[in-house]
């Protein structure tokens, strides 16, 4: 594996060998998440950013949270990336989860030349603002930057909102709590706040006119990551088809192995 890079923008790993794959990581989440997607052996060159106020990419005072502005500084990166002579031109599978699936979206209609087809693991956003399933991040967020992350996560752990949600899906409850625990929770605390009022594309047409090979993989009973918001936006997809796995809250080690098998599968079996 080659070490964090910081050119053109995006700290970024590429490791592996074989045709090429990005993969995007969700909300509050960074390269370690993403390369989770696929399985360690597979053959791929994975290309795998850290969005703005993630892992190791900072996030200015003034640089918009968007799903818009994340998609470019992607583009930007694969450019960088080619005229690098480090990966070859030409469009490639795009993998993401959660937010790094709204990503995908924004950046196969901002830039199809890039995107030869798409898998979208528990997407979150689809054509509301706010997105109200995403409404716990920003409950984190204020916690974060009124107390901090020490004080923060006290307080959310014994306020309703993570009552009802650890009653519902007790791992979802974790991963929530994980967010005050993350480098830098603090200052990058508005991508919690900002981001789920952000939309990947502007509305159902522009949906529709995306025309990209999409596999959507849905999971039940997650409220962060709803089976329906899934399967409406397959719907709205015109060559998207739907794979559904194990829920992720009761067994979280065979949903993750089934995405890696299914991610794994399209890749390499064709469309």
């Amino acid at each position: 594996m080659t070490g964090l890079r910081r050119e053109p923008r995006l700290a970024h790993v590429v490791t592996g060998e074989g045709p090429p794959v990005l993969l995007l990581h969700g909300l509050g989440g960074d390269r370690e998440q993403a390369l989770g997607l696929l399985p360690a052996e597979g053959r791929h060159t994975r290309i795998v950013p850290e969005m703005p106020g993630h892992g190791d990419s900072a996030i200015d005072s003034d640089e918009p949270v968007t799903f818009a502005h994340f998609a470019y500084l992607t583009a930007e990166l694969l450019d960088g990336l080619v005229a690098a002579g480090r990966i070859s031109a030409g469009p490639m599978p795009v993998v993401g989860v959660s937010m790094g699936a709204g990503v995908a979206l924004a950046l196969a209609a901002a830039r199809p030349d890039l995107v030869d087809r798409l898998v979208l693991v528990r997407p979150s956003w689809l054509d509301r603002s706010p997105a109200p399933n995403l409404a716990p991040f920003g409950v984190v967020a204020e916690l974060l930057a009124e107390l901090g992350p020490a004080a923060g996560e006290q307080a959310f752990e014994a306020g309703a909102v993570h009552r009802r949600i650890a009653r519902e899906a007790p791992a979802m409850a974790r991963s929530l709590l994980g967010q005050f625990r993350r480098p830098g929770a603090r200052e990058n605390s508005r991508v919690l706040a900002e981001l789920p009022r952000s939309l990947p594309l502007p509305d159902r047409e522009a949906y529709r006119r995306l025309t990209v090979d999409t596999l959507v993989l849905v999971a039940p009973r997650d409220p962060v990551h709803p089976l329906d918001l899934g399967l409406r936006l397959a719907a709205f997809l015109p060559r998207a088809r739907v794979r559904r796995l194990p829920r992720k809250l009761v067994d979280p080690t065979a949903h993750d192995t089934a995405v890696r098998c299914a991610v794994h599968e399209y890749l390499t079996q064709g469309r």
